[in-house]
C-alpha cells in the first residue's frame, strides 16, 4: 500500500495549554495575524498555525491590510521622487477628468495634475489641467521665476556642448 494513505493512529496531535488556546482564539478574533500572535506569545507562526488547526480555529483568507502611506514597506516619505509625488496626488485626489483652467472635459484629451508653486509634497498644491494648459502654465511660471518647473532628472540632463572650430578641421586641405 502507498505511504500516507492510512491514518497514523500512533501519532497523536500535540495538545496545547487551554489558556494559550484561549488567548490565540481571542487575539485572532480581534483581527491579529498569526505572525502578530506568534510575536506576542514568543513563539513561531507555524506553532500558532498548528495550534489553530488542532483546536478547530478557522483561519481567515489571507488578504492585504492597510498598506497605504507609512504602513507600506516601500514608503520613502520626504525622499520620494517626482513621479511618486504625482502618484500620491492621483491616489488621494483621483485621476483628473477635466481642466480647471479652460473648463474642457473632452474624454479624448489627456489631463494631468499640475503643481502650482513647486511644493511637490503638498497634495493640495496641484490643479487639474489639460496637457496644453499645463505646458502653457509651466512656460509662464518658468518665464516669471526663472526656475525649472519640475526637478531635474539625472538621466535627462543635457551633456555640455562641445564647440568645434570647423575651420581648423580643414586647415590641412589645399
Amino acid at each position: 500500500m502507498p505511504k500516507g494513505v492510512y491514518d497514523h493512529k500512533h501519532i497523536k496531535p500535540k495538545t496545547y495549554p487551554a489558556d494559550m488556546v484561549g488567548k490565540v482564539r481571542d487575539l485572532y478574533e480581534a483581527g491579529k495575524t498569526q505572525h502578530e500572535i506568534a510575536a506576542e506569545l514568543g513563539t513561531s507562526q507555524k506553532v500558532i498555525w498548528r495550534l489553530m488547526k488542532n483546536h478547530d480555529i478557522t483561519a481567515r483568507i489571507a488578504a492585504k491590510r492597510d498598506q497605504a502611506g507609512e504602513h507600506n514597506h516601500m514608503w520613502l516619505g520626504d525622499e520620494a521622487k517626482y513621479q511618486a509625488l504625482h502618484l500620491r496626488v492621483e491616489a488621494a485626489r483621483g485621476k483628473p477628468q477635466q481642466c480647471d483652467r479652460c473648463g474642457t472635459n473632452d474624454p479624448a484629451l489627456r489631463y494631468e495634475w499640475a503643481n502650482l508653486t513647486g511644493d511637490y509634497a503638498d497634495i493640495d498644491d496641484y490643479q487639474r489641467m489639460c496637457v496644453s494648459c499645463h505646458r502653457r502654465y509651466d512656460a509662464q511660471r518658468r518665464a516669471a521665476t526663472g526656475e525649472l518647473t519640475s526637478p531635474v532628472r539625472r538621466s535627462r540632463q543635457m551633456p555640455e556642448k562641445k564647440t568645434i572650430n570647423v575651420l581648423s578641421l580643414f586647415s590641412g586641405i589645399p
